[in-house]
C-alpha cells in the first residue's frame, strides 16, 4: 500500500464510478481497478460492491475515513519538510467573509506579498459559517473573523469591532434643530433610541450588523422607521452617505470606504453587543506553515494600529 493507492481509492470512493474517477485521474480504468484491488488483496477484504449502484462496504467507509486522514497528514508532512527546507515558495489558503475581506484583504495583502513575493495566496469568501466549516474541514489554512468557539480552533485577537450610528447632517438638522449641537460631542457613545424618529437604512437580520441593529432596537423598546432593507454592508453604507437615513454598521466599513464622509456625524453604538471581537483563527492540531506563522504576525501588527 502506498498514498498513490489511498489517492486513487479515495477519488473512487467519491465518485463511485470507476469510469469517471479514472476520466478525473487521467488514467485507464483499468488502472484504477488495479489499484483497488491491490488494496483489497492487501487487507483481505473487499472495499467497494460492485454490483450497479456501487456502494462502499462497511469496510470500504471505515478506510476512506482513515484514507483521507492518512493523506492530509502526508500533505502536512511535506509542508513542514518544504518550510523546514528553504522559505523559497509556499501557498496560503484564507477564508474571510466577503464583506470583511473586501475591506480587510487590501490592507494585508500588499504588505504580505511585498514581505514574502513567494508565497502564493488562495481565498475562499462566503459567510462566517461557509468559512468556519472550511476551517474545520481543513480546506483552508486560517480564516480572518469571529471567534468560532470552537475547541478544536485556536483564535487570537486582532481587533475590535465597533459598531457606530452614521446620520447624514441634513437628517440631523431636520429632526434635532435644537439639540444637534449636544449630540456633535465627539467620541461620546449614543442610545439607538434617540434617533428612533429618523428614517433608517438596516442591514438584514440574518448578517451579524443587522442582528445588532434590530436587537438594540427591541433593547430600547422602539421601532425603527425603515426605508430600505438590504442585505449588503456595501450597498448600506453607500445609501447612508448619500442622505437617505441613518445606518448602524461597524466603524471598519466607513474607515475602509473611499468616499467623503463629511456629510455624516458619526456616533459610537452605547450598547453591550455593539462590540466584536475579531479573530484570525486556525486548527490546533493541524500543522501550521511559515507563510500562515507570518501572516498572522503581520496581521496582528497592521490590524492593530
Amino acid at each position: 500500500m502506498n498514498f498513490l493507492n489511498l489517492k486513487y481509492f479515495v477519488l473512487a470512493a467519491e465518485e463511485l464510478n470507476f469510469t469517471r474517477a479514472a476520466k478525473r485521474l487521467y488514467v485507464s480504468q483499468q488502472s484504477l481497478s488495479n489499484h483497488i484491488t491491490k488494496l483489497e488483496e492487501h487487507f483481505g477484504t473487499k472495499l467497494f460492491d460492485r454490483t450497479p449502484p456501487m456502494t462502499l462496504t462497511p469496510a470500504g467507509q471505515s478506510f476512506y475515513k482513515n484514507a483521507l486522514s492518512l493523506l492530509d497528514l502526508e500533505k502536512q508532512t511535506e509542508q513542514e519538510l518544504e518550510d523546514i527546507k528553504n522559505f523559497c515558495s509556499g501557498d496560503l489558503t484564507i477564508g474571510v467573509p466577503s464583506a470583511r475581506g473586501a475591506v480587510m484583504l487590501p490592507l494585508l495583502l500588499p504588505a504580505f506579498h511585498a514581505l514574502f513575493p513567494q508565497v502564493r495566496i488562495h481565498l475562499l469568501d462566503g459567510t462566517s459559517s461557509e468559512i468556519d466549516e472550511a476551517l474545520r474541514r481543513g480546506e483552508v489554512d486560517l480564516t480572518i473573523g469571529f471567534n468560532p468557539r470552537d475547541p478544536q480552533i485556536c483564535s487570537e485577537m486582532l481587533r475590535e469591532e465597533r459598531m457606530v450610528v452614521a446620520v447624514p447632517n441634513e437628517i440631523l438638522k431636520e429632526f434635532f434643530p435644537g439639540r444637534r449641537r449636544e449630540l456633535l460631542i465627539p467620541g461620546k457613545p449614543v442610545s439607538l433610541s434617540l434617533f428612533s424618529d429618523c428614517p433608517f437604512i438596516a442591514l438584514r437580520r440574518s448578517t451579524w450588523a443587522g442582528r445588532i441593529f434590530f436587537n438594540c432596537c427591541e433593547h430600547e423598546e422602539f421601532t425603527p422607521r425603515i426605508v430600505v432593507e438590504t442585505g449588503q454592508v456595501e450597498t448600506l453604507v453607500s445609501l447612508g452617505l448619500s442622505g437617505l437615513g441613518a445606518i448602524v454598521c461597524p466603524q471598519l466599513f466607513l474607515d475602509a470606504t473611499h468616499r467623503d464622509l463629511s456629510g455624516v456625524t458619526i456616533f459610537p453604538l452605547d450598547y453591550e453587543e455593539a462590540c466584536q471581537a475579531i479573530t484570525v483563527n486556525y486548527l490546533k492540531n493541524k500543522y501550521q506553515t511559515k507563510a500562515a506563522k507570518e501572516f498572522i504576525l503581520l496581521s496582528k501588527e497592521l490590524l492593530r494600529r
